[in-house]
């Protein structure tokens, strides 16, 4: 009797410590909501979150893997991921975010949902991370670039290198530096070619809106490890300038 006794609390105490760690890593941010107006919603129905955004309170937010973001119709935001991508969401746009960063922070998995709206992506150079925006008929493997995407299957590319599928079929091309993708409704096929520099423009138009009196600087985000050991990491941010 003694030794269950014995053996029983053990097994107790590592399943505690295993929760903990656990609990721990989901609890790892994916990326901040750093710049936004006016009204934005940060949720999450599996953790019962719901959060209306305050300009005054809430800049620097933290998004964790399988929260929402939605801006509504006057609403635009800037969130920075931890591998210092940026995202540019225009109003009347849904977004969920999942994924991953390892500890390290050197090593991470990003996936973006666009339900609704637009955004515009300045993606850090990925080498073995992954970099992903899907919509119901398309998905956008990235790799390092600046691009927009659209809820409807569109796929535009300012610069760098995007591989768009059509998510029924399997079909997949590469873009490059001004050129664009239309995924069908279906799924099934892709239509592409090349921009005007006009047209890029007029895609481009409205993302500049977070980018006006901008001054960059260096900020440290503090968390602990399964282990305890408090840790930290520093990401570049573009904070409003003095007028």
């Amino acid at each position: 009797m003694k030794f269950f006794r014995t053996i029983i609390p053990l097994f107790l105490l590592l399943a505690m410590v295993s929760m903990e760690a656990e609990a721990l890593q989901v609890e790892r941010e994916i990326g901040i909501v750093r710049r936004f107006k006016p009204d934005v919603t940060v949720t999450n129905l599996d953790k019962d979150k719901l959060k209306t955004l305050d300009p005054a309170e809430d800049i620097g937010e933290r998004l964790f893997s399988g929260d929402s973001l939605l801006t509504d119709s006057e609403g635009f935001a800037l969130v920075y991921f931890m591998d210092k991508s940026i995202a540019k969401v225009k109003p009347n746009s849904l977004l969920i975010i999942n994924g991953d960063v390892e500890l390290s922070s050197k090593v991470s998995n990003t996936m973006i949902n666009l339900q609704r709206g637009e955004l515009f992506l300045q993606v850090q150079p990925q080498g073995a991370n992954e970099f992903e925006v899907y919509t119901s008929r398309s998905l956008a493997s990235v790799k390092g670039t600046d691009f927009g995407s659209r809820s409807d299957g569109f796929v535009w590319v300012e610069e760098g290198q995007v591989d768009v599928t059509a998510l029924n079929s399997g079909e997949t091309i590469s873009l490059f530096d001004e050129m664009y993708a239309q995924v069908d409704e279906e799924g099934n096929s892709i239509d592409s070619g090349m921009l005007e520099q006009a047209e890029l423009r007029t895609l481009n138009t409205g993302f500049d809106e977070m980018d006006t009196d901008l001054i960059q600087k260096e900020i440290i985000l503090k968390f602990r490890d399964q282990n305890g050991q408090l840790r930290e990491i520093k990401i570049d941010v573009f904070e409003e300038g003095q007028n």
